[in-house]
């Protein structure tokens, strides 16, 4: 059984990519249970259309694909399933990710896809493999699948997550082009060294923000530190990897097992340079972890923020202690770290005033580096069913929740108010001259950073 994996695409502004660990992961976990024969298809990096991934998957003629997808990313992965239906109809199309795990009613509307695997896909879609080998056509009990049984979309149980991350492979590395991913910029968008590796050291988070996915559910699971060091061993030493960019939702939510990651990397001597650009919980961070990571190689990190308003803190559910969060931010950049801030502007309720309050704030910062978001409503969060039941009119077209596009608005604020807001707050953040000196003192690879950097911002402050 020949197995295709596919990470779809649709271009948006951020520029950025990472690999694409979740379909990695599905893979690894296939070929431990018996499925050799897995190949894997990245279409950002690749800069392929679905026209042009179909051609490929003639090539290779899978027996099942496997199409994942962010929210933006669902018009392209249904584009893809058509094509695939009509010209390769022998193949079974499974969807999964982020998108399909929460609107799979929406993606089995598409008569082109067969199955829906939500949430972590591991264990389900090796079910499902083993499955269609053995000639199954009754999917009852099959614990994280929504299928099509005649003219009814059936959602059988969730599938418990799993629980013992260390007894997984690692990510299939090999299967994925490693010197195509060394030519665009990645998640984070700075970088120290090109041969760079995605990671996660661990899954979900425990808090409850409104706006924030549930693609792990909220039982934060971990990766020992021991498992942790033996994949980024096995990078370094078959791959090259100099940099490692971890995209936990919260790294730092077991400190001790994190300054056992950190002490590893110090006690084996590599010279790596590390970044988090997924963000650290600031309240919940200590001096000694941030010790600890600068001398493994921690040269950036981010900070989420979302509002410096306690009000809209509480709106969000996120409870943020501002004031120790600012502090702990004063200390990794008082340490010679560079550190992002992270803001949204637009929840429900939010005014003008109070939106002012957060850009002043963030302006007032010790942050090198800070984005300002607009406030999206992705399906699947509370926040969606919250403006759902409020009556909100949201988009049907998924490619509208693209981070950088939308112009979804929450709040009572008018949309130019908003717009005028979020450009003016990137040029009071940076047209700042001691941060500009700051950011220079510290970024690496400046010839390459700085340029991008500057094209970036005036996008960001002043692009319609």
């Amino acid at each position: 059984m020949r197995v295709v994996l596919v990470q779809t695409y649709h271009p948006y502004t951020q520029f950025t990519h990472v690999h694409p660990l979740g379909v990695m992961m599905i893979a690894a976990q296939a070929r431990e249970s018996g499925f050799p024969d897995v190949h894997i298809l990245d279409m950002k990096v690749l800069g392929w259309t679905p026209e042009e991934t179909l051609k490929e998957l003639e090539r290779l003629q899978p027996d099942v694909l496997g199409l994942s997808a962010m929210t933006y990313e669902a018009g392209c992965m249904h584009e893809l399933a058509r094509l695939v239906h009509e010209h390769l109809p022998d193949t079974h199309i499974v969807c999964g990710g982020p998108h399909p795990s929460v609107a799979a009613d929406d993606v089995l509307a598409d008569e082109s896809v067969q199955f829906v695997v939500r949430g972590e896909g591991e264990f389900t879609f090796v079910e499902v493999l083993t499955s269609l080998r053995d000639g199954r056509q009754d999917w009852t009990g099959c614990r994280g699948l929504s299928w099509r049984n005649g003219g009814e979309i059936v959602h059988e149980a969730d599938r418990p997550p799993p629980a013992e991350l260390d007894a997984m492979p690692f990510p299939a590395w090999d299967l994925i082009p490693h010197e195509l991913y060394r030519k665009v910029p990645r998640g984070g968008v700075i970088y120290a060294a090109k041969e760079f590796a995605t990671m996660f050291s661990s899954r979900a988070c425990p808090w409850r923000c409104t706006y924030c996915h549930n693609s792990y559910g909220k039982t934060f699971r971990e990766r020992s530190a021991e498992n942790v060091l033996a994949e980024m061993e096995l990078l370094v030493t078959d791959y090259g990897v100099k940099e490692f960019v971890f995209m936990d939702d919260i790294f730092n939510f077991r400190p001790e097992r994190a300054k056992q990651v950190a002490r590893g990397i110090i006690d084996r001597g590599w010279k790596i340079k590390l970044t988090f650009p997924n963000g650290f919980r600031g309240d919940i961070l200590d001096e000694e972890l941030v010790d600890l990571l600068k001398q493994a190689g921690m040269y950036r990190c981010m900070v989420a923020i979302e509002s410096a308003v306690p009000r809209i803190q509480k709106v969000m559910k996120k409870n943020l202690k501002i004031e120790r969060t600012g502090k702990i931010v004063d200390y990794i950049a008082r340490s010679g770290v560079m550190v992002h801030g992270a803001f949204m502007l637009g929840f429900p309720t939010e005014t003008e005033n109070e939106m002012r309050t957060t850009i002043d704030w963030a302006a007032r910062s010790s942050f090198h580096t800070a984005a300002f978001f607009r406030v999206i409503p992705f399906k699947g969060t509370e926040l969606f069913q919250q403006v759902e039941h409020a009556g909100f009119e949201l988009p049907s077209d998924w490619s509208s929740y693209e981070p950088y596009r939308s112009e979804i608005n929450l709040s009572a604020v008018p949309e130019n108010t908003i717009f005028t807001l979020r450009k003016s707050a990137y040029r009071r953040f940076y047209l700042n001259p001691k941060r500009l000196w700051r950011i220079f003192k510290l970024i690496p690879n400046k010839a390459n950073m700085l340029p991008f950097l500057a094209l970036l911002f005036a996008r960001r402050a002043y692009a319609r």
